[in-house]
Parts: structure tokens; sequence; C-alpha cells
């Protein structure tokens, strides 16, 4: 096994794919530590560009790739920020922008109502906790998909006019589907 001195967080952030961490402590003793599946996680922030956002009912965008087998994509919080720029239109009833596994039919983790949020001209933040069953309602657990990739999709049709892009960060942790 091959020995690593490090001084700080052990985490994904810092670069670490870590099944179990060796921990020595002040007085020599030795613990092993099972860490990997509960590395809180984040994608980082990236883009959706305003040609995406126009075409997000019918092309849903991977936020997060398939963990694997046996493992499934648990996020638990996503940001949305939409600069100030021209209002999107469009937006009916139950078009919302979500969190899904798999595709564009795939099971909703998490919501952000459009309505006064994409069709305003200042710039505009949402927080959205996880898990949710509908846009602003609290659900208090997660039926998660296994090996499935985290898309962000609008749902309902799509909308138009706007010229913002949308900058989206989601926090996760990748945790097993089956217990040994």
């Amino acid at each position: 096994m091959a020995t690593t001195n490090f001084s700080g967080p052990v985490n994904s952030a810092n670069g670490f794919t870590v099944n179990d961490v060796s921990v020595i402590g002040s007085t020599g003793e030795l613990a092993n530590v099972a860490y990997a599946e509960t590395v809180s996680r984040d994608t980082g922030t990236f883009t959706v560009t305003s040609a995406e956002l126009l075409a997000l009912f019918a092309t849903p965008i991977s936020v997060v790739a398939a963990p694997g087998a046996n493992k499934a994509i648990t996020p638990f919080l996503w940001i949305a920020f939409k600069p100030a720029g021209t209002a999107y239109a469009g937006i009916a009833a139950g078009e919302d922008l979500v969190l899904r596994y798999t595709d564009a039919s795939g099971t909703i983790v998490s919501g952000i109502e459009t309505t006064g949020f994409l069709d305003q001209a200042t710039a505009q933040t949402r927080y959205a906790l996880v898990p949710q069953s509908a846009v602003g309602t609290a659900r208090v657990e997660l039926n998660p998909t296994a090996n499935a990739a985290l898309m962000v999709h609008m749902t309902a049709g799509e909308i138009i006019t706007g010229n913002t892009g949308l900058l989206i960060r989601v926090f996760y942790r990748v945790l097993p589907t089956v217990l040994s």
C-alpha cells in the first residue's frame, strides 16, 4: 500500500478518489476509515448557454455522468443563477427547470420554478434543496436510480426569446444502491 503524507481535508475537491483511508493518530495508532462513498462533491459552476436553455425541453443536458454499477448520484443542493439580460418568454404553467435521472423521462429529484426567475430582466439566483416531489414541495426520501446520469431539463415545453445563459452548480454524493 502506498503512503502519502497530506495535511487537510481528504475529499474530491483536493483531487482524491478514495476507497479506504488509513489514519494514524497522534499516538501512532492505525485506524482504517471507509470514506469514498460519503465524500461530498460538486460539479463546479457550468454554463447552460442561451441556445441550450431555449432547447432544454427537447435536449436535456448531462450534469453528472452515471457513476457505475450499484451506485447512485444523490444530489442535496443545486444553485441556478441567471445574469441580467432579456427576459425569457413563453413560460407556461408547469414549465420548470429540474434535475432528473437518465433523460427527459427520468425521475425528477428537484426543481426550480421558472416564473419569476427566467422571465425577469434582472439578475436572479435560486437555491433548490433535494429531494422534492414537485417544485417547492418537500419530500423526505429519495429513491435514486442506480447507474444513471443526472440531467438538467425543462419540463412541459420550450421557452422563447431570452438571451442570457444560466450558471448552475450541483452538490451531490455518490452512494451505494446495494449494501453488503
